[in-house]
């Protein structure tokens, strides 16, 4: 299931902007470039499996609002090859600090039914010798 669709962008961005966005080539299709907008879409799936995969069983069951939110603003900044707008450069940053925050473990996904890694059973073992230096070994000293 992918963070985000066509739709959710053209939703969230405009035909038009996308179109821009996206036909950048001659001669010019005057509509959106599907394998320019997939390659954007992948891209910010890329990253956003690259942030998840320590913490969450890829692929999610279902795709939480945040990582479909994260997801647009990765794929619409990585559609502005020259200079973003700051807005866009803001959302960028944002959305990568949200990607930290989920890695770190501040900010939880409710991802139904998929739980974080578990640690090792085993553990830790620490084995260190006897206390040369101690209330009995130096009595009398």
């Amino acid at each position: 299931m992918p963070y985000v669709t066509k739709s959710d962008l053209v939703l969230r961005y405009s035909q038009t902007k996308l179109r821009e966005l996206t036909d950048r080539e001659a001669p010019y299709q005057d509509a959106i470039v599907d394998t320019v907008l997939d390659q954007a879409i992948a891209s910010a799936a890329s990253v956003i499996d690259g942030y998840l995969s320590g913490r969450y069983t890829l692929p999610l069951a279902q795709v939480p609002a945040m990582l479909t939110d994260v997801a647009a603003r990765l794929a619409y900044a990585a559609l502005h090859l020259d200079t973003a707008p700051e807005k866009v450069t803001a959302d960028y940053q944002a959305a990568m600090r949200t990607l930290r925050d989920i890695a770190g473990g501040t900010v939880r996904l409710d991802v139904g039914g998929t739980a974080a890694p578990a640690a090792p059973a085993d553990g830790i073992e620490v084995v260190a010798s006897d206390r040369v230096f101690g209330r009995v070994g130096l009595r009398g000293w």
